[in-house]
């Protein structure tokens, strides 16, 4: 039983390290909707959405896992300072990422995610016991 449980978890350790370059097209998004991937949400905002001073392209801060949820060019990533008006209160807020052209989010270990021009907000998944931000 022992060596079918460690067999499964190579398995899946194995196909995590794959680059399966899958793509979700996000084209037909709106304000107001939001994507996931992976511990972050993207949320389509309106032109005029609160931001800050301009910082790198990653969307995920933390060790390296998390850290490489990555805003491709021509993206630009801001500080995020407001959560959109629909979420709960003390969401764990990412950067605000803008871009006048399409633009993919890339992570190695989930699908890229090909947006719209835009302007989007950044939130964390939260762990509903702890109230802290969770990483994948």
């Amino acid at each position: 039983m022992e060596t079918d449980v460690m067999m499964a978890v190579a398995k899946v350790e194995a196909a995590a390290k794959e680059d399966t370059n899958e793509c979700r097209d996000l084209s037909d998004m709106k304000i107001g909707q939001a994507a996931r991937q992976g511990d972050i949400y993207l949320h389509r905002v309106a032109a005029g959405h609160p931001r800050g001073m301009a910082v790198g392209p990653k969307l995920a801060m933390g060790d390296l896992m998390n850290a490489r949820h990555i805003a491709e060019a021509p993206a630009e990533c801001f500080v995020g300072v407001k959560a959109p008006d629909y979420c709960t209160a003390g969401t764990f807020l990412g950067p605000v990422v803008v871009s006048a052209k399409p633009f993919t989010v890339a992570h190695p270990e989930h699908a890229a995610l090909r947006c719209p021009p835009g302007v989007y907000q950044v939130t964390h998944q939260m762990d509903a016991r702890t109230l802290d931000r969770v990483r994948d």
